[in-house]
């Protein structure tokens, strides 16, 4: 069980991507690992549509900026697919995110890595 105040956390998050946005816009690679952050809190509280849109807009600029087979863009990949598997209905696509997800970080670290 996680343990925490994410109502704190998630105003903390926001109040942090509304100055990284201001200062370097909105697609800017630092927004990703607090959408991220921001992503799992929501996760954490059970709001599984807020997480899967913070995350899936993580990975969009992850993949501008690191390109689509990269380590930082699969470790998004397999949060997004956790979502998906809460949520029981999307068996099937969370499966091929975290194959996804597998494969890059074995491109990135090998496959006899530890990941």
């Amino acid at each position: 069980q996680h343990q925490g105040d994410y109502d704190q956390a998630k105003v903390l998050y926001r109040r942090a991507l509304r100055i990284i946005q201001k200062h370097y816009g909105e697609d800017h690679v630092a927004m990703s690992p607090i959408m991220n952050n921001l992503a799992n809190a929501f996760l954490y509280q059970g709001d599984y549509d807020q997480a899967k849109g913070l995350y899936r807009r993580a990975i969009d600029i992850k993949q501008k900026h690191y390109g689509e087979d990269h380590v930082e863009v699969a470790s998004t990949f397999n949060n997004l697919a956790n979502v998906l598997q809460h949520q029981g209905d999307h068996v099937d696509v969370a499966k091929v995110l975290y194959q996804r997800a597998v494969r890059s970080k074995q491109k990135h670290y090998g496959e006899d890595h530890v990941h």
